[in-house]
């Protein structure tokens, strides 16, 4: 390395070592870390609530709202399974997936009695919950 690349090369460095913090400081003053609403409440007090089960590991309720009935689930611990397949009770007919903890909205195609939680990759049942 020659005299002219040293010296290039301490600026260069430099001039990094000076706008990389700025730029993260700015990123990080960016975020907005207050989005912790929950919508399932919200969503609740807007709709007519049906039918409802309740497990220590998630609380479902079948909704309705404008004339269609909707299932929402809140998984407040991870399952068995990392990505499970929910079955409707009476027909086996699949509702949808879930993937792990949060708030998941399904639409109802006809009325349930209860629902299934199921490992699709190990045919193994993980959960059953009735209305």
């Amino acid at each position: 390395m020659d005299a002219g690349l040293r010296k290039r090369h301490k600026y260069i460095w430099l001039f990094l070592a000076i706008v990389i913090p700025i730029l993260l400081i700015l990123v990080i003053k960016d975020l907005d870390f207050s989005q912790t609403a929950d919508t399932n409440h919200t969503t609740e007090s807007l709709s007519n609530p049906i039918d409802q089960a309740k497990h220590n590991l998630m609380d479902a309720v079948v909704i309705e709202k404008d004339d269609a009935r909707v299932l929402e689930m809140n998984v407040k611990q991870p399952l068995k399974s990392a990505s499970s397949i929910i079955l409707s009770l009476n027909d086996n007919q699949e509702i949808g997936q879930i993937e792990g903890v949060g708030t998941y909205s399904f639409p109802l195609k006809s009325e349930i009695r209860g629902i299934i939680i199921k490992d699709a990759i190990k045919n193994q049942e993980i959960l059953k919950l009735e209305f």
